[in-house]
């Protein structure tokens, strides 16, 4: 009896006596197998998720947070397939949970070898989305497709090419190399919107690869202008242009698709237009007739100013369009605060004025202000305008230089200038608060038209 006794106390007896009868061990392997199914699930009910309209973010991110704590540790219940369907599903809800993206691009480097082409194409596409750059994950997935990029589909490429793109991360090994031969083997397969992500992601790589370039441009010609949206064509056509690629047939047809559809531009498309015939050096006679007549009636303030600095500086430098058009655009540059000009487009708009011969009262009162020095004394010559001023055009920015001309002539009379003396040193040293009133009725009219 002791001896019995003495068998059942042993651990080992114990233990096995427990887990024939449900005892402790049984109930943690159940448990185990249950969180293993609720990690299944979490990412399953992500996916459904994503298939729906106006899905709840916050439900989302409640269960992408609950999945990040368990995707570890649960390594081995998710497959290739599972993974890409999550990141997707996330991309889709916008969830950027790190830790779980972290959790899934170890997944895919321990297992590499086991994922698919369009699996390692499709993940970084989505994790780019997202704005999460996993530096190991994107040079692992280059290393080991540039081996393998014959096999590449184009919209394999697109996905894939598009993603180091946009998290500006260039790839260690020949990716792109190899990406841009295989684009000659299936340049007709390419389509229009994958030409644009292909080539605007070449661009902003700064990867001017001339293979791409002459590959694809094959492909445009080819295209049916129906498959591009406006925007891919503006997309194509800025990729020339970065990379100083000069395909004149190419920029043709891709004016002519766009001919019709000029309606259908954004104010940032109309300038990456402009933008790219003058970079290039080319023109499309009816695409620039369309865009002048656009521009010149509708409502700019839409546009941004520094689209509407390259606007109209470069339909300037390409002798583009007449005194109407640059009405419009330099009456609305004139409406534009001053906090909102930076150097670039000050440069873009006083060149334009240069190279149209177009002549703005307020524009240039404002530079010759800047030129004497004087634009922090503008505020001083805001007085009640005199019956004698033409209320055509800008009859401020008239009266502005008139008040300075006026007080100039006053300076030159009490003490005349010197051929070598600025005026400016004469204008800012105390000479506007010193300018009597009654000159504002002084019979000298400076008219800036002329």
């Amino acid at each position: 009896m002791h001896g019995v006794t003495r068998f059942a106390a042993n651990p080992v007896v114990r233990t096995v006596q427990r887990a024939l009868q449900g005892g402790p061990s049984a109930g943690k392997s159940k448990a185990t197998s249950c969180q293993k199914e609720r990690a299944l699930d979490l990412s399953r009910k992500l996916v459904e998720l994503a298939r729906r309209r106006g899905s709840d973010k916050a439900a989302a991110a409640n269960i992408a947070h609950a999945l990040a704590r368990s995707f570890k540790s649960e390594f081995s219940t998710f497959q290739a397939q599972d993974v890409v369907q999550l990141a997707t599903a996330l991309q889709k809800l916008r969830q950027k949970n790190v830790m779980l993206l972290d959790a899934m691009a170890s997944h895919v480097l321990r297992g590499i070898v086991a994922y698919p082409l369009y699996a390692l194409c499709n993940i970084p596409n989505c994790f780019a989305r997202l704005g999460y750059l996993h530096r190991q994950l994107m040079d692992a997935v280059a290393s080991h497709v540039s081996e393998r990029a014959d096999k590449l589909t184009p919209v394999d490429i697109a996905s894939l090419v598009f993603a180091y793109a946009e998290l500006a991360h260039h790839p260690r090994s020949n990716l792109l190399e190899a990406c841009a031969e295989q684009l000659q083997n299936c340049y007709l397969e390419v389509g229009g919107p994958n030409c644009a992500i292909i080539l605007n992601s070449y661009s902003r790589l700064s990867e001017c690869n001339p293979t791409v370039f002459y590959s694809l441009s094959r492909s445009v010609v080819h295209t049916p202008p129906e498959s591009f949206e406006v925007h891919h064509i503006s997309l194509i056509m800025n990729a020339y242009a970065k990379c100083a690629v000069r395909k004149s047939q190419t920029m043709n047809v891709l004016g002519d698709f766009l001919t019709e559809r000029v309606h259908e531009l954004s104010p940032q498309n109309v300038s990456n237009i402009v933008h790219a015939f003058s970079r290039l050096s080319c023109y499309n006679v009816q695409l620039f007739q369309n865009l002048v007549t656009r521009v010149a009636s509708e409502d700019l303030k839409a546009y941004k100013l520094y689209e509407l600095g390259v606007l109209c500086h470069n339909l300037a430098k390409l002798k583009s369009g007449g005194p109407t058009v640059y009405n419009a655009m330099f009456g609305e540059l004139a409406t534009r605060p001053p906090e909102a000009w930076e150097p670039k487009a000050v440069a873009q708009v006083l060149d334009a004025l240069r190279r149209s011969t177009f002549r703005h009262e307020a524009l240039l009162a404002s530079w010759c202000l800047i030129e004497l020095d004087a634009l922090d004394r503008a505020k001083d010559l805001k007085q009640e305008l005199p019956d004698d001023e033409p209320e055509q055009g800008f009859p401020e920015a008239r009266y502005a230089m008139r008040r300075v001309f006026e007080l100039l002539e006053g300076l030159d009379q009490a003490e005349p200038f010197t051929p070598t003396q600025p005026a400016a040193s004469r204008l800012t040293s105390g000479g506007l608060e010193a300018m009597p009133r009654a000159a504002a009725d002084s019979s000298i009219s400076i008219s800036l038209r002329a």
